[in-house]
């Protein structure tokens, strides 16, 4: 089994978030089952060759040298593009990294010059006629495995079942075919990480690639049309995934738009909810070397209390006999719940019974108000407004609870990086945060998305911090769950054998 992996970003390459670190950990985790797998990614202008070397390095570090294997002729707007493929190792995972070199794939953002959708589309022209090159050589990929709204077009290009009407003898509108020849070679895959970011580009888009637009869902709800790459994903892909399947049964109650929620319903029955993992190479406290001191379940209890007073130092709380809660995200209240927890924690802070460390960056608006709280309660809260690693990973082991108080979360890794280095995430229930986080068990679950909700299940879990017994044997159970990417991509590769053995 061939399988291509497309992606806008891969973790210790280019990261930007969790899509990063699932592009790292599950084609890794695909290979060690067997599949031969590769992984194709835009070479951005910020990839420094340097970060290929030989021979065994350290972890941002790849083996094995970085090679251009030669140029690939792309058409596009009228034109013939060369873009140059290099290959890769991906760290010591063995997988091979397909890096694309073209000027408008040196940035991930859009610019005066082009748009963020139009840079993804021709990404995705790129991996398509990459994919025809190899099937002509005799090195066809059974499966082409499209991340989020950046690769989404990609079935529609390798000729996926267009949906192209056309008038009988009667006048009535027919579908063609619903399979192509090329569909059948190549099945696809679409996993949506979040399914609030479409894409969305003008219809001029169309001409560029050259086909024809009656295989496109142009939309018009304004004046000006234009086509949701996310939408022609969705319509085209055999397989739908999301990352947990909570998620997979709550998309349908949410609105996405009526572009992707109508046609999230339509292809419900191509649509599977696989639970996203961790790796455990990149997250260990026994190695981690932004830790102060390194750990594992036997000693935690102890180096804890030591790494929780090296937080409160670097970042000038006092020692103080409360617990430490810890906030790791992005400062978005639409998503995160940072609305509902700045409107709650005030309660806790008057009364002095917790320490709150926010790290993430947001809205102005929305960093104000929280620096705001940290300039009021300084010996209480202290909120860094930046991304930094290091000090995550210093929350993470440092903090006694980690908020992950979402309105809505596909998967979340945050909660099971939290239990991987002993701390106890709190957790509102939905997305894969339900699926991950057991109440009182492996951590602390509120349902209603209020802020009163939220305090209610930070005050029970200052309830059992003040009992240390019960507390240290839910950090220990909380270390010994489980998320490795091995499940996961044994259900993954399920999904693949389903889609080569289907007629």
């Amino acid at each position: 089994m061939k399988v291509l992996f497309v992606t806008s970003e891969v973790a210790t390459v280019y990261k930007l978030g969790g899509l990063g670190d699932v592009s790292y950990a599950l084609p890794a985790a695909l290979k060690r089952l067997g599949v031969d797998i590769q992984i194709a990614l835009p070479f951005y202008a910020r990839i420094s060759p340097n970060r290929f070397g030989g021979g065994r390095t350290p972890r941002n570090k790849h083996k094995g040298g970085l090679k251009c294997i030669g140029p690939l002729a792309v058409s596009w707007d009228g034109r013939r593009e060369l873009v140059f493929v290099f290959v890769a190792r991906l760290g010591d995972t063995n997988v091979p990294l397909l890096l694309f070199r073209h000027p408008m794939l040196d940035e991930y953002k859009g610019s005066k010059d082009i748009d963020s959708p139009t840079r993804f589309a021709f990404f995705c022209q790129t991996v398509a006629t990459y994919a025809m090159v190899e099937a002509i050589r005799g090195e066809s990929f059974d499966i082409i495995h499209c991340n989020d709204w950046h690769t989404s077009l990609l079935p529609l290009l390798l000729g996926e079942s267009p949906k192209v009407f056309f008038r009988n003898g009667h006048g009535f509108p027919s579908l063609l075919p619903k399979e192509t020849l090329a569909a059948t070679a190549i099945r696809s895959v679409l996993t949506i990480h979040n399914p609030v970011y479409h894409g969305i580009v003008s219809t001029k888009i169309i001409k560029k690639i050259a086909l024809d637009s009656r295989q496109f869902h142009v939309l018009r709800d304004g004046k000006v049309p234009y086509v949701n790459l996310l939408r022609e994903g969705l319509e085209y892909a055999d397989i739908i995934t999301t990352v947990s399947p909570t998620f997979a049964k709550e998309m349908f109650s949410h609105n996405y738009g009526p572009h992707v929620t109508g046609i999230l319903k339509k292809r419900k029955d191509r649509l599977v909810g696989i639970l996203n993992g961790l790796d455990p190479e990149l997250w260990d406290p026994k190695k981690d070397a932004n830790l102060l001191q390194n750990y594992s379940i036997k000693d935690v209890v102890t180096v804890k209390r030591a790494l929780k007073t090296h937080l409160r130092q670097s970042i000038r709380l006092p020692e103080v006999d409360v617990p430490v809660f810890g906030f790791v995200g992005r400062l978005d209240k639409y998503q995160k719940g940072v609305d509902i927890l700045l409107a709650g924690v005030e309660k806790l802070l008057k009364k002095r019974s917790v320490q709150l460390i926010m790290l993430g960056t947001g809205a102005p608006s929305v960093v104000r108000m929280i620096e705001e709280m940290a300039v009021k309660y300084p010996d209480f809260f202290a909120f860094i407004h930046t991304f930094d690693e290091r000090l995550a990973r210093r929350i993470y082991a440092g903090s006694d609870v980690l908020l992950v108080p979402s309105k809505y979360e596909p998967c979340g890794l945050t909660q099971m990086i939290a239990m991987r280095y002993g701390t106890i995430p709190l957790v509102r229930k939905t997305g894969g945060l339900a699926d991950t986080v057991e109440n009182g068990k492996t951590g602390f679950v509120f349902e209603k998305y209020q802020a009163s909700a939220l305090v209610a299940a930070m005050e029970r879990s200052i309830a059992v911090w003040q009992d240390t017994k019960h507390w240290q044997q839910m950090v220990k159970t909380v270390m010994r769950q489980d998320f490795s990417w091995k499940r996961s991509a044994r259900e993954y590769l399920g999904v693949y054998n389903i889609l080569l053995n289907a007629s």
